[in-house]
């Protein structure tokens, strides 16, 4: 039986080393995803971006890949998979660049996107107060928290929001088989309960240390907003602030001690423009979420997650002329596959 474009994209997402910019050069070199998947390894290495090392690993693994058996495993942990051409795919991730092909997800994604708060790993008693202070004012307020799972300001992040059943999703840098750092599975299970766990990783990709940058940059494009805590200039705080900078979306820091070396990133951040907060409701008279309804168009609602009829109201239009625009909208920038 001939697969859908839907199985080819989370075939191909199985694969090491081919993401979304290598898919789409794949398609636009084949002109379609079936004729990629079944092209030879010679063929395969007049691709742009694909070398000798991907083309051998490619056409070594092709024939061992099902997707049916992937869509099995993920069922098996109560995970729906989600592509680019399901209409399920969350609009706001859309706005990034190359946006993840495949999507996995335990749990509820948020319609509309949240904040992000992220910081060091190794946080002070101060740093991790912080990052629950503002979690628990954006839970207050029915405002997801996005974070990555990891130990430190991402915990107390997630952990805050839960103990106060609010939403937080969870943006993890390894597969859902596979939780890192295991012992947040319980928190990682709780998160699940009212908000989500997503991930781009297969069943077959390893959590590397690579891996943790791409997750960065789907933490921003679930959010609205990034709050750094507490972070040095080589955390991957900073990384997601510049994801979120690329976004055009707001980004927050949190000052502190000028000789404490956990603040000189986010102190640099300050010097390079990011909002400096030292309350959490500074957010949210700062954010696009509370833009008047004079400043939006149709674009900017869609990519800040709202859907047609909340996109009417908003801009007093009816809901035909938005449904026809958001059409051309999503045809004119998602990836062809």
């Amino acid at each position: 039986m001939a697969w859908t474009v839907r199985q080819y994209l989370i075939a191909f997402n199985m694969v090491p080393s081919i993401g979304g910019r290598r898919l789409i050069a794949m398609k636009t070199h084949f002109g379609a995803l079936d004729k990629a998947w079944h092209a030879s390894r010679d063929e395969l290495m007049m691709v742009e971006g694909i070398g000798s090392g991907i083309a051998d690993r490619f056409y070594t693994l092709r024939s061992t890949i099902s997707p049916q058996n992937e869509e099995a495993w993920a069922r098996k942990l109560g995970a729906q998979i989600l592509t680019l051409v399901d209409e399920e795919y969350p609009a706001y991730l859309r706005r990034l660049a190359v946006p993840p092909p495949v999507l996995y997800v335990v749990g509820e994604l948020p319609a509309q996107p949240g904040i992000a708060v992220v910081g060091t790993r190794k946080p002070s008693r101060i740093g991790m107060a912080q990052a629950r202070q503002f979690s628990a004012y954006l839970a207050s307020k029915e405002i997801p928290v996005i974070s990555g799972l990891a130990r430190g300001i991402d915990y107390h992040a997630h952990d805050q929001v839960v103990q106060m059943g609010g939403k937080t999703v969870a943006v993890l840098g390894s597969n859902l088989g596979a939780i890192y750092p295991s012992e947040h599975r319980t928190l990682a299970n709780k998160i699940a309960e009212r908000g989500a766990l997503v991930t781009e990783f297969s069943s077959r990709c390893a959590t590397v240390p690579g891996n943790f940058p791409r997750r960065n940059r789907i933490i921003a494009g679930c959010a609205n907003g990034v709050l750094v805590v507490q972070a040095g200039t080589k955390s991957g705080a900073i990384h997601t602030a510049d994801w979120a900078l690329e976004l055009g979306i707001d980004v927050w820091a949190i000052p502190g001690e000028i000789s404490d070396p956990l603040r000189d990133g986010t102190h640099r951040l300050i010097k390079q423009g990011a909002g400096l907060v030292t309350d959490p409701s500074e957010m949210l008279g700062s954010t696009s979420l509370e833009a008047s309804a004079g400043d939006w168009t149709v674009e900017n609602l869609y990519e800040a997650g709202r859907n047609a009829n909340e996109i009417a109201a908003t801009l007093e239009r009816p809901i035909a002329e938005i449904l026809a625009e958001l059409s051309l909208l999503q045809l004119r920038r998602s990836p062809k596959f």
